[in-house]
């Protein structure tokens, strides 16, 4: 089923801030309207610590400066900011800014000479995610494993039962891995069956063999695909994760950031918030991961994983 949440009308922050710009750039001459010359971005990258990168915003004039970690999807706003590329290597980075004649961009190769040795510490979301190797988990075999509702971590319009556990076995026991690499590698393996859930491969409300996923639904198969994380953000500060590659998803395959697409995939990337990390739950061994993706307005899909091994 498509869930059609509440709309809510948005301002985007970062043209508010362009159009107070252009109007204090106005210069007033008679009947004439000048504006002041584009900014010219530059910016300086400097490795204080092992994966930690202190960037500054040199541009030649007075800037609003954004910052974007291409390969990872981070951002950053800020004159002066502190970004975390973990492994050692190189890394375009965009620098956005916005000044009294506009809004000018630039992007530059950053190297890391060392590896940071903290990344896969399981305080980070990285290397809870990761370990310092890999990682693997499926969904939590529990009730409201799987749940929709009007903001994250809300089952009101739908959650699966612990009847689920059993009617949605092909789904319980995908499993999703993590590798803790520079490569960022995601592996999803649906174990040869998928629940069709009434819009994949033939339809129907069951079970159903991995073969019937065909034609524009192929990518929503078992692949490898790439992840990455952005530590400190999203609604819960807990962490951002990334899921790079068309097909590639956790839970229910039609929801994606901003909405619900039960055709096929047309979106090459998804964002899920973390919404909770707990480890070692009541000691018996097992970590527990609590994902969510915001498929417009208040509407929330929420997805509880389970360590494996």
């Amino acid at each position: 089923m498509i869930i059609e949440g509440k709309i809510r009308t948005k301002i985007n922050r970062w043209s508010v801030l362009l159009l107070l710009f252009l109007v204090q750039a106005c210069q007033i001459e008679g009947d004439n309207l000048s504006l002041d010359n584009l900014p010219q971005p530059d910016f300086e990258a400097t490795e204080v610590a092992p994966g930690r990168i202190q960037l500054t915003n040199k541009t030649n004039v007075p800037t609003i400066a954004r910052w974007t970690v291409l390969s990872s999807g981070q951002k950053l706003e800020g004159d002066v900011v502190l970004a975390s590329l973990i492994f050692e290597g190189s890394y375009d980075i965009k620098l956005d800014v916005i000044g009294q004649g506009g809004m000018a961009t630039v992007t530059k190769t950053v190297s890391v000479a060392e590896n940071d040795p903290q990344a896969c510490d399981d305080e980070t979301a990285l290397g809870f995610l990761a370990s310092c190797t890999q990682k693997t988990w499926k969904l939590n075999p529990e009730a409201g494993a799987f749940k929709v509702g009007p903001g994250a971590d809300n089952g009101e319009w739908w959650s699966s039962g612990t009847a689920d556990v059993i009617t949605r076995a092909c789904e319980f026991n995908d499993e999703f891995t993590f590798s803790f690499n520079a490569e960022g590698t995601f592996v999803y393996d649906n174990h040869g069956d998928f629940f069709a859930d009434g819009y994949l491969g033939n339809k129907t409300a069951g079970c159903e063999p991995a073969a019937n996923l065909k034609g524009d639904q192929t990518p929503w198969s078992s692949g490898t695909f790439k992840f990455s994380v952005v530590e400190g953000a999203g609604v819960r500060k807990l962490g951002q994760l990334r899921l790079i590659g068309k097909g590639a998803h956790i839970g229910v395959k039609k929801a994606h950031n901003g909405g619900e697409t039960d055709s096929a995939p047309t979106w090459n990337e998804v964002t899920y918030d973390i919404l909770e990390r707990n480890k070692n739950v009541d000691g018996k061994g097992y970590d527990l991961l609590k994902i969510g993706v915001n498929i417009g307005g208040d509407g929330w899909w929420t997805f509880t994983l389970r360590s494996v091994g």
